[in-house]
Formats: structure tokens, sequence, C-alpha cells
């Protein structure tokens, strides 16, 4: 069973004719000046996964009233850019040289270069690849991969997205883009939506540095299956593609699209959490969340965690759980009453399968975004260090 697993990856409006949405007749809808671009970093293992991916963007282009573009670098061929057409063809955009994908300033580059190529009133952007969340790039490979005795190459790295080949000095050499780096690269207001086709983005610490690039942000707070041969890889894009030229509710379909696609299969395959995020809401949330935790950080270092809801498998490091859960143990009645008010603010849909692979998921406990507990026995551990360098750290 595969997971995308390193940093470290859904929408919709007022009518089916505006917003690129499907009617039950399969009709095709009016054009809608609507550019999302679909950021393909997968210039590593990932790879294995592109054809499927494509197949099914492409089938999702003949239902969609926007432009779909695709960035696209995978292993042993030169990155490029292209639109899809209503039957589905490639349009070359630009071609490049080999590039380092997973670079935040390569990402930046690329969101401008689809705007002035494909320009329209609305941008939305699909981030595609590898991620661990907000865990940083130090936190130890060699340790996990030991412990684990995984036989493929394991996640050397937490981050959103990873090159295995950046091609800047003409060696080869894993190159990955820190949620950090994005946050600072990135413009407030570059896209409507960002939508994380990729593992465990569902992170609190995560989105709160991205919060201001987009009004609304898809992510998963569980991995995301990497399953191409049993139609059980990320985002069902024949079906979702259509719906990402659109509004709230758009995106909200797209979610539920996603969840009732892996929620209708069997055995580890029926494996799947999502989340839409109102990203202008998550400053009022970390307010309140702060008014809960502030000065309350010895008391989190030896927080019993047995019980609380966690989206880690014993693959990934052991650091992801339900921030609701977290949050129950350490306030009053009243403080968690208006804390869980704008907790449904934040997250306007979430759904979760019964469990994801070997991790159950009870749905009293699953608030769709999790969080870090800097519990005393990972002090001096890398991420333990980077995690208070993230703007949400300062809730304590």
């Amino acid at each position: 069973m595969n997971t995308r697993r390193n940093a470290c990856l859904l929408l919709f409006a007022v009518t089916l004719i505006l917003t690129g949405c499907r009617d039950d007749d399969g009709i095709v809808p009016e054009p809608v000046s609507y550019t999302t671009l679909i950021y393909m970093a997968a210039n590593n293992s990932m790879d294995s996964e592109v054809d499927y991916t494509l197949s099914q963007l492409k089938a999702g282009a003949k239902y969609s009233g926007g432009t779909p573009v695709v960035y696209l670098d995978r292993k042993d061929a030169a990155p490029r850019l292209f639109s899809l057409s209503a039957e589905g063809e490639e349009i070359l955009l630009k071609s490049y040289a080999e590039e380092n994908s997973a670079s935040a300033e390569t990402l930046h580059r690329v969101i401008n270069e689809t705007r002035e190529l494909a320009p329209s009133d609305q941008f939305g952007l699909v981030l595609w690849s590898h991620s661990m969340g907000w865990v940083p790039s130090g936190y130890s490979h060699q340790t996990l991969a030991s412990t684990f005795k995984v036989a493929k190459t394991f996640p050397l790295t937490r981050y959103l997205g990873t090159d295995d080949d950046p091609g800047n000095d003409g060696t080869s050499y894993t190159q990955v883009m820190e949620i950090t780096d994005i946050a600072e690269e990135l413009p407030a207001g570059t896209a409507e939506f960002i939508l994380f086709d990729v593992c465990l983005m569902g992170s609190v610490e995560a989105l709160y540095e991205l919060r201001h690039t987009c009004n609304y942000m898809v992510a998963a707070p569980t991995e995301v299956l990497a399953e191409a041969d049993y139609d059980a890889s990320g985002m069902p894009y024949d079906e979702v593609l259509p719906l990402l030229f659109g509004g709230k509710e758009e995106l909200a379909k797209a979610c539920q699209k996603y969840y009732n696609h892996y929620n209708g299969k069997s055995g580890l395959l029926k494996s799947a959490t999502i989340s839409l995020i109102d990203s202008r809401e998550l400053d009022v949330l970390y307010s309140i969340t702060s008014g809960i935790l502030n000065g309350k950080l010895s008391q989190l270092e030896t927080l019993d965690v047995s019980k609380l809801q966690v989206y880690h498998t014993s693959s990934v490091p052991q650091v992801f759980f339900d921030l609701a859960d977290v949050i129950k143990q350490v306030t009053t009645t009243a403080t968690h009453a208006a804390f869980e008010e704008q907790l449904n603010r934040t997250v306007i849909y979430k759904a979760a399968t019964e469990k994801f692979v070997n991790v159950s998921i009870d749905q009293d406990h699953f608030s769709g975004l999790s969080i870090y507990v800097p519990l005393a026995k990972w002090q001096g551990n890398t991420e333990y260090n980077y995690y208070f360098t993230l703007g949400w750290s300062s809730v304590y």
C-alpha cells in the first residue's frame, strides 16, 4: 500500500453553466474566465502516478468551463507548461530546461507565466507531489527508514514538493520546498484557492503559514493514497476538475466527490480525509486558540496523547493529532464553545472514512485539522526546534 508521504494536496458557485460543472446530461458548460494551474512536481517517486493523473485531468477537461493548465516536471524529461483543451489535448505553452520544481521561486515564476500565457479573471492552484505537512526537511529520515525497514525509497525529507534531479549544477541530489519558503515567496491573494493534492497538509500550522495566499484551501489531515493501478491516486480529476473553476460551493462539492470516490472502495483503498478551509478565518482561530493555550506549554509537554485522535500512520512522524481533541484537554466549557464555533467557521466542509489504512478515525473526534503537541520528550529534535519558528507556535 503506497501513500503520498513527503513533507510535507476541490470547489463550486451559482449555476452549473457558469461554474464549469457537468450536469446530469453531460453537457459541456459555457466558458468561464478562470484558469487553474495544476503544479505537478513529479521528478521523484510520484512519477509512476503521472500518466494516471494526466488521463484523469484530460477526462475532466472535457467538462470544464475554465482553462486547466499543467506544469509537469517528471523523471527523465524536461519540465513543460501546457493547457488542456476541451478535447483533452495538450497545448504547449512553454518548454523549460531541467530545473528544480521543488523550489518556491520556481513555483512563483510558473504562476506568473501561467497568468501571462493563460490570462483570466480568476486563478486557482493545485499542488501535486509529496508532502509532510509543516514538518521540516531536516527530520531524521535515516532513523525512520531503519525503524520501519521500508523496501522502497523512503521519503528523504518533509516539505511540500521534491525534486530528485533539480539540474542546478549538473549533479543529482534531492531538493525540497519548505512551507515557510512558499509563504515567503507567494504574495497575498495569489489564488482564489489552493488545493493540496499531497499528504498531511490539513495541518493548522502549515495552513496558518499560507493563510494570506488564497481565500480557500483544500487539504487532507492524513496522507493521500497513491495507487494508480487501483484508481486510487489522489484526486479523481475526471469528476473534480470541472469543479475547480468556481467558488466555495464548488469546492465543497469537489471535496464531497473526493470523499465519495474513496468511501465507495473496499479494504485499505477505503481511506481518505478531506477538509475545506476558509483561510480568512484562520487569524480568528489563532486568536481564540492562543487565549486557551497561552501559558500552558508546560501542561502540553506532559499531555497524555494515547487517547487522542491521530492522523499519522506508522510510517510517518508521530506528530499529527486532531486539533479539537487537543483543545478539549486544556479548556473550560465556555472557552471550548467559543473555539468550536470558530472552528466551524474555519473548516466549512470535512469528511473522513472510518479508517485511513491502519488508523481508525472517530467521526466525533474528527475536526478536519491536525496539530502538533510539543511534548517534552521531543525537545532537541529537529521538528521540535523548527516548530517554534512557525507563526502558529506563538499560541503558547
